[in-house]
């Protein structure tokens, strides 16, 4: 319960127990003046009526009269004339019925009507004894009356108290409110600074204490930001052409060489500059450099037409443009144009372009390669059109049999489609340190019968090239939120979406309506994984993702880091829980450059997960690095507890 509640029930408890007892007090007094009303109009209507009744001289018919007219006059019980030997003369009576008044008040409340009475004397003769009862029945109704009129009056005077007493907490605590605000912030990693500081010295000290606190913390965020941003600079980018350098090739290529790359295959294309030495001593060095700047940009103006492509210094005359989705005909075409615009750079520089040349070698890659593959079939490439005429040699990466064609997959992963034929299977990511589980990692299998099942591996390569990757991600996501795996139950698992499929507001449309309906009966918590190439654009479209994800408690995650953005504001704006890069890239980091990373990423809360780690070496050698959750084959090396 919130102070603001506690104090709230505390004294409206306390008001309510004081109307409470101020209205029993009042009702009390009451009625006693109602029970002694009833006995002072008796005495009073028996004092009257007896010297009235003195006149009359005896005559009962005068009496009697008198009698009723004071009778119906009044609220009365009875009115009795005795003789001096008690018997009646005359008597007046009404049946005593209490109307309009609820039977619980009338046993509750025990009203006993006093008797009066008078002598009837004529001169110095008496007559005898007149005997006057009030009529309870009015009494009963006019406490009822009184009690109904102190309820309401007192429920109205509650009301607006609690009102005006809610009011005044408000005021007093909205300070206490914003501060809440303030330590909820904190506790998601948000870096709000409170500007209207409150007169309370209480609440004055907590405010400047938390605003302290915040603006040292985003110091520090600051402080890492721009340091991991110097840092990739100098890691990133080569000095003399502002080209990316072969530290960033390496990093960037497992990107584009795996299953679910968007891009299928495509060319890289080597480039050797001939002749720098000779260069070197015709024109000297700062021509040299000038002429190193042309040729870089001649590279990335042929480069530009090709989406995600690359350009990279990869060593001191030696250059690599990767270009995705570039056939062999587009690639000797661009080669033989990157040729004749560096020739004719060369020629303004005035030097022998016998001497000084280009050679291109390009290898026609695809995605399932790994990096040391295409970088060694890449330098053959260059290494035979250094020997050809032209300077320019195409080679082809070696064509893998297919177990199966196009439209036997097509096929196959329609009907799975149909049938909800995916299952998902899990491996681990771990804690080495706390030797705990850190969360599962869902990947899927697509069972054709039950002697025939295909890995991930298998069948999302031929599904991407059918244009079906799309529609399995519907699937799987409508089959995990619509018929969940109980067996996960409790435990925290990781679902990783392509580029391809989140960029789509289709996609945001469907997750929408699918966590509103079926998110809160998730058995397990999930963290959905986005690729750092969507991420760290931080537009508004990822964002609108983090809200959502938010909504339904789903968290986010970030996998193929490798630090490019030009700034990581985007990790603060959306805190995901975790970001994952390869153990190769963790591991070729400078010291300066991890050590700003972890101020930026400890700062904020995310964790740093090393994918890919396969043996005990790597992982000591992550450990040193303070890095210790982990996946690969190594998990199953650690003994957990």
């Amino acid at each position: 319960m919130t102070l603001f509640k506690q104090i709230a029930l505390m004294l409206s408890t306390f008001l309510v127990i004081i109307l409470m007892t101020v209205l029993v007090l009042n009702f009390k007094s009451a009625n006693e003046s109602v029970q002694d009303r009833l006995y002072t109009d008796a005495k009073n209507t028996a004092s009257s009526l007896s010297l009235s009744l003195g006149t009359a001289q005896g005559d009962l018919s005068m009496m009697s009269t008198m009698i009723n007219a004071s009778f119906d006059s009044g609220y009365y019980h009875y009115i009795t004339l005795l003789d001096i030997e008690d018997n009646v003369i005359y008597k007046r009576e009404i049946e005593q019925k209490i109307l309009d008044v609820p039977e619980w008040f009338i046993n509750a409340i025990n009203i006993k009507a006093p008797v009066a009475s008078a002598n009837v004397s004529a001169g110095w003769s008496q007559v005898g004894i007149l005997k006057v009862q009030s009529d309870a029945a009015y009494a009963y109704k006019q406490l009822y009356s009184i009690l109904i009129g102190l309820l309401v009056s007192f429920s109205i005077i509650a009301f607006i108290g609690l009102i005006i007493l809610n009011l005044l907490l408000v005021a007093i605590l909205k300070p206490l409110k914003e501060v809440q605000k303030q330590a909820e912030a904190v506790i998601r990693n948000e870096f709000i600074i409170q500007e209207n500081i409150p007169y309370t010295k209480e609440f004055k000290d907590v405010v400047l204490g938390m605003n302290n606190m915040v603006s040292k913390v985003k110091a520090m965020f600051d402080k890492g930001n721009e340091e991991l941003k110097r840092q990739k600079e100098l890691e990133y980018i080569d000095k003399a052409t502002k080209l990316r350098n072969r530290k960033y090739l390496i990093d960037k290529l497992p990107e584009y060489l795996k299953i679910d790359a968007s891009s299928k295959g495509g060319i890289n294309m080597m480039i050797a500059l001939s002749g720098v030495i000779e260069a070197n001593e015709q024109i000297g060095h700062q021509e040299v450099d000038r002429l190193f700047l042309a040729v870089a940009h001649i590279f990335d103006a042929h480069a530009t037409n090709y989406d995600n492509s690359i350009v990279a210094r990869m060593n001191g005359t030696e250059f690599s443009i990767l270009l995705p989705d570039c056939s062999d005909k587009d690639g000797l075409d661009l080669a033989k144009d990157i040729y004749s615009s560096c020739e004719r750079v060369i020629k303004g520089f005035e030097l022998d372009t016998k001497q000084t040349f280009v050679s291109l070698g390009l290898y026609a890659y695809n995605y399932k390669e790994n990096i040391g593959q295409l970088l060694s079939h890449s330098d053959n490439a260059l290494a035979q059109a250094k020997f050809n005429d032209d300077n320019i040699h195409l080679a082809k990466a070696e064509n893998t049999v297919e177990v199966m064609g196009k439209e036997a997959w097509r096929k196959i992963i329609n009907a799975a489609i149909e049938t909800n034929n995916f299952n998902f299977v899990s491996w681990t990511a771990v804690d080495a340190k706390r030797r705990k589980i850190a969360h599962n990692v869902l990947s899927l299998t697509l069972k054709v019968d039950k002697d025939t099942t295909y890995y991930y591996g298998q069948f999302m390569a031929p599904a991407n090239q059918a244009g079906l990757s799309d529609k399995i991600y519907q699937n799987v996501l409508n089959m995990m939120f619509k018929t969940p795996d109980m067996t996960l139950k409790g435990s925290t698992c990781s679902l990783r979406l392509p580029y391809d499929y989140l960029q789509q507001q289709e996609t945001f449309n469907e997750m929408s309506e699918l966590f509103s309906v079926y998110a809160q009966n998730l058995p397990f918590k999930l963290i959905i994984e986005m690729p750092d190439k969507l991420v760290r654009q931080n537009s508004a479209f990822v964002k609108r993702y983090k809200a959502l994800f938010e909504k339904y408690n789903i968290d986010m995650g970030v996998f193929e880091f490798i630090g490019e953005s030009v700034d990581y504001q985007y990790l603060q704006d959306l805190r995901p829980v975790y970001i994952k890069g390869e153990s190769s890239y963790f591991l070729s980091q400078t010291d300066q450059a991890l050590s700003a990373l972890r101020l930026i990423t400890d700062t904020v809360g995310i964790t740093l997960i090393a994918a890919g780690v396969m043996d005990m070496d790597t992982l000591n050698k992550l450990r040193e690095r303070d890095i210790h959750v982990i996946q690969g084959k190594a998990t199953e090396m650690i003994e957990l507890t």
